[in-house]
């Protein structure tokens, strides 16, 4: 037996001791539909895999600001049938100077690793030999597995509004200039969404959806969106009790 088949072994062996709803889940070999659109968006902004072992299986980790809270939550719920544990909440102390410190908290959760992850490792998770690392990239694989769904979330993670201009305004910067090209046309080509790469600050670029294609990015994923992001889409708070978001009807895609 190789070390793939003991690593497949020791998930089956412990999933077999889950609830059986998480049984029917983690013993499944993709990730539900919806929630595949959703890890691509979520992949492509504050999410993160982590491969803790050459031959194991992978996990998913969400770090973010408490102010996010909510939204970390319904992720949470989201993949809750993969995780094991409750959401952590971390103080941390940052030297800002060597005389001051600043303290801020972040909120965090993670999967347990499985294999219906490693696909995602795979395409997202390149090795760079020059420097030891792994670096992660927009993967090829997106022209054919990115919806409303995965825009949604991806504007939910590093999405913003501009209420000056009436542009929304998505942060890819820690992406090279020629993956956030392509995940522009792949936004274009696969939602129609007219949008234009520009340059931000020291080789980094954003994606920006000008004002006469707000509304239709609107109409196409506020369905997906989580209230407590409603304005990364220009919605302010007094307007939010005139859009209803169906908690139910999202948990019954999955």
């Amino acid at each position: 037996m190789n070390n793939k088949d003991l690593v497949l072994k020791r998930y089956v062996l412990k999933c077999l001791k889950l609830d059986n709803y998480k049984q029917n889940y983690m013993l499944t070999k993709k990730l539900p539909v919806y929630l595949n659109y959703a890890l691509i968006g979520l992949l492509l902004s504050d999410g993160g895999l982590e491969k803790p072992t050459l031959n194991g299986n992978v996990r998913l980790s969400v770090n973010m600001s408490l102010v996010n809270l909510p939204y970390l939550f319904h992720l949470y719920n989201l993949f809750e049938p993969y995780i094991n544990n409750d959401i952590n909440f971390i103080d941390i102390k940052l030297n800002k100077d060597n005389k001051s410190f600043k303290n801020y908290s972040t909120v965090r959760f993670k999967t347990i690793c499985m294999p219906q992850l490693l696909y995602y490792y795979n395409i997202f998770y390149k090795y760079n030999n020059i420097n030891n690392s792994v670096k992660k990239v927009v993967p090829l694989e997106l022209k054919s597995n990115f919806n409303g769904v995965s825009l949604a979330h991806l504007i939910m993670g590093d999405g913003n509004f501009s209420f000056d201009k009436s542009i929304i305004r998505i942060y890819t910067n820690s992406f090279t200039k020629d993956d956030v090209l392509f995940l522009s046309n792949v936004i274009y080509t696969n939602l129609n969404i007219n949008n234009r790469v520009i340059y931000d600050r020291k080789d980094q670029y954003i994606i920006v959806i000008e004002k006469n294609n707000v509304k239709i990015t609107q109409d196409l994923i506020l369905s997906y969106m989580h209230p407590s992001m409603y304005y990364k889409l220009g919605i302010k708070d007094d307007l939010i009790s005139d859009f209803k978001f169906n908690y139910e009807e999202v948990i019954n895609l999955i």
